[in-house]
């Protein structure tokens, strides 16, 4: 009698003690769930998505790009800037067109302007991507005010997933309903700091992205920026039908 009751209490035992693991462990998931994680929009989740940059960084030579795009691409650049008491924006936007493969666009010298809000383009010239020239403008008499640099940052800059997680992690975002993510990091890197003609030690990099359930694209772009002293700078490389289509 005495060895039964052992042996039925020893049972209980052993079935209280796997209820008690599995809770344990149920409870352990969801608060992993809970703090993301793991989980879509974690910082696990977008620093494996931003990785995919390596695609393009870099691709020094820009023709090469129809290799990885075979349906075309769409380049686009943006520098915020300021002469004396002036605020310029200077933009460039550039398509790889998949029959002709020619990569050509158009870059613009923009002031703006505050209360009312304005921007009024005061110089413009048509780009074109020559092979062992660059890029190469239309109005070469523009070259000082429109293109710095005959290049863009990708085609030197590298990343991938061991240099990214180097970086310093400042903080993430996600927004659930278009997909979109970023992450930005704390950054000092010459190649960065040569391209723009800065010297500063608190720049921060942000790498973004867009993630669809059933078309997923190349689509990333970089800020780079610091606000102490009016840096900013966005470059963008896309695949995207969406920006592909539009003018």
């Amino acid at each position: 009698m005495k060895e039964e009751k052992r042996e039925r209490e020893s049972k209980v035992k052993k079935k209280l003690t796997k209820i008690i693991r599995t809770v344990i462990v149920g409870a352990l998931l969801m608060m992993i769930a809970g703090c993301g994680v793991v989980g879509k929009g974690s910082k696990y989740w977008i620093e494996d998505k931003v990785a995919n940059i390596e695609k393009v960084y870099p691709t020094e030579n820009l023709e090469d790009l129809f290799e990885k795009f075979p349906n075309g691409f769409i380049i686009k650049q943006r520098r915020l800037f300021k002469e004396g008491d002036k605020s310029y924006s200077l933009e460039l936007k550039m398509r790889g067109d998949k029959d002709t493969k020619k990569i050509e666009g158009k870059v613009k010298k923009v002031l703006l302007q505050s209360k009312p809000y304005k921007e009024t383009v005061e110089k413009e010239s048509k780009v074109e991507y020559i092979k062992g020239q660059n890029l190469v403008l239309e109005k070469p008499e523009f070259l000082e005010d429109l293109l710095p640099k005959n290049h863009f940052l990708f085609q030197k800059l590298r990343f991938n997933k061991t240099i990214l997680k180097k970086l310093e992690f400042n903080k993430k975002d996600y927004t659930m309903e278009n997909g979109g993510y970023g992450i930005t990091y704390n950054i000092n890197n010459n190649i960065i700091n040569t391209y723009l003609g800065v010297k500063s030690s608190n720049l921060t990099l942000r790498i973004s992205g867009i993630e669809s359930s059933n078309y997923n694209p190349y689509k990333h772009g970089i800020i780079i920026s610091d606000k102490d002293k009016d840096i900013y700078y966005h470059e963008l490389v896309s695949e995207h039908k969406e920006d592909l289509y539009r003018e």
